[in-house]
């Protein structure tokens, strides 16, 4: 069986293994922490390279990209980024947003200053990161409510890898209890109806050291 290395708190991880359950593509997880590599796959190796996909042929594919191209040009059932030219645009559009934008105004100061900079730094979390974070937000989720009130997914009409990486950002953080969902219903919705996937049934179940997610954060329906 293909084997997947990833961190529960990675957001790229938890993007690949979403992925490869919405292609019904079975895995065995392995966790593995960035800061503590327990093996590395190739010479190319530059710093954590998680999440690794090792493929049933041997193939080794290191970091969220490669292991979601790969996928969706070798299983072209259930294409997750977009039917045609346009909508393929669309659907990277505002997957980077997030994997890019997002995680740097966002998602890197709460996620590694709450949890990994203890490991990685040896250093205590930087209040001024976290502030930071927690006002960078607001935009992105507006942006999510806009988008959901005129399409029926982020990127169009089907589910697709921006509703996937949108998804795996806010749940790391929704782990960590930073979002204020009352102050967002239409990003609610949304968010609900990813929880409810079947894909996403493993993400609810993660957990991390010393870090206990509210209690809503397992809830389809909160």
């Amino acid at each position: 069986m293909r084997e997947l290395y990833h961190y529960p708190l990675d957001v790229y991880g938890r993007i690949a293994r979403i992925y490869l359950l919405e292609k019904s593509l079975e895995y065995q997880e392995i966790e593995e922490c960035p800061w503590d590599r327990k093996r590395v796959f190739s010479e190319k190796h530059m710093a954590s390279d998680l999440p690794t996909l090792i493929e049933n042929d041997g193939t080794v594919l290191e970091g969220c990209y490669p292991i979601v191209e790969y996928i969706e040009q070798t299983y072209r059932s259930c294409s997750l980024l977009g039917d045609s030219f346009k909508s393929k645009a669309e659907v990277r559009r505002i997957s980077a947003l997030f994997n890019v934008n997002f995680f740097a105004d966002v998602t890197n100061n709460i996620v590694f200053e709450k949890v990994m900079k203890k490991y990685m730094d040896k250093s205590s979390p930087d209040s001024a990161s976290i502030r930071k974070g927690n006002s960078n937000i607001k935009k992105y989720l507006d942006y999510i409510a806009w988008l959901s009130s005129r399409r029926n997914w982020l990127a169009g009409d089907d589910f697709s890898l921006a509703d996937i990486s949108a998804a795996a950002h806010i749940s790391c953080l929704d782990y960590l209890g930073s979002i204020e969902w009352e102050s967002y219903s239409e990003v609610k919705g949304w968010y609900v109806r990813i929880k409810s996937r079947p894909s996403f049934r493993g993400v609810l179940k993660d957990r991390v050291i010393n870090v206990i997610p509210p209690n809503f954060y397992t809830d389809l329906d909160f």
